[in-house]
């Protein structure tokens, strides 16, 4: 797969991610209202099955929201490898660690100079 291709995939996984945590939060807030206003109208008959279906809606909602935010996490970091490859500017080929001070293919120097 191609560099391209990848970046695409990912990108398309986070925007389905972001859509999914956001439902899930939405769910685990609509869920808190229920849960409230089965508490607030406690007397009433069905009001503990109001408190019941919020609870569950709840903890739906809280599950969603908390495992999207994970995978957003995990492909935030995966995006950030592949846009952050780091090659060498003599040979081109891509250096695994960004401590080197010399390539260790070809030897040219890695030191950044700073900028005056």
């Amino acid at each position: 797969m191609s560099e391209q291709a990848k970046l695409t995939y990912i990108r398309e996984r986070l925007k389905e991610a972001r859509s999914r945590e956001r439902s899930g939060a939405i769910s685990l807030f609509i869920g808190a209202i229920l849960v409230g206003m089965g508490f607030a109208f406690y007397p009433m008959s069905g009001t503990i099955l109001i408190i019941i279906g919020g609870v569950i809606l709840s903890i739906i909602g809280g599950v969603e929201t908390f495992y999207y935010t994970y995978q957003r996490m995990k492909l935030m970091e995966q995006l950030k490898k592949i846009a952050m490859k780091i090659t060498c500017p003599k040979c081109g080929k891509e250096l695994l660690d960004e401590n080197f001070m010399f390539c260790p293919f070809c030897g040219a120097s890695l030191e950044r100079k700073p900028e005056s």
